[in-house]
């Protein structure tokens, strides 16, 4: 149904239950969430992009403290806007096409989260690891101090916010996009 334009919220609304519509592809990835209230959602990339560093430790960047799903692509262009290095997650994430798409970013704190719950370890909708998540450490987009942000172990689903942001400390990235 999403091939033939149905959107998610469509499907969701004609009586299909969330979990036959989390984890399904559609517009160059797999859904990982849906708002059943207005119908936006997140999509995660199908793979992970690579393993890189945060960026631009012991600097804080301006705006880029959001945790909430919707605060992502925010994130990500705050931190392109103050780190100048473009061998980062965000500039990595910002500069992706997968199909067509290229409007990725990287994850706030909580759309990560969501990736966890709904497509990867965490099982919330008991459906398994669709994503094909790794069992590491994944960047948010979501700084903690001039020092650290926030990511997130997959294997336990733990959040932290003692990971410095410096070049040794390299971690997955997983790029995501709003619908």
């Amino acid at each position: 149904r999403l091939e033939n334009g149905e959107t998610p919220l469509d499907i969701y609304q004609s009586g299909v239950p969330i979990d036959s519509i989390i984890g399904k592809t559609y517009q160059g990835g797999l859904i990982a969430y849906l708002d059943t209230l207005d119908g936006t959602g997140l999509i995660a990339a199908p793979h992970d992009q690579s393993r890189l560093r945060w960026g631009c430790s012991e600097t804080s960047i301006l705006g880029a403290d959001g945790t909430e799903i919707g605060t992502g692509k925010q994130n990500t262009a705050d931190i392109i806007a103050g780190c100048s290095s473009t061998n980062t997650a965000s500039y990595y994430c910002d500069t992706l096409t997968i199909g067509r798409y290229s409007d990725w970013f990287l994850p706030s704190k909580d759309e990560l989260n969501k990736l966890y719950e709904n497509i990867g370890q965490g099982n919330a909708l008991g459906l398994g690891n669709v994503g094909g998540f790794s069992s590491s450490h994944y960047w948010s987009s979501s700084q903690y101090n001039y020092y650290s942000a926030w990511s997130q172990y997959f294997y336990f689903g733990s959040q932290n916010n003692n990971k410095s942001k410096s070049s040794y400390h390299f971690s997955s990235v997983r790029a995501v996009r709003y619908f």
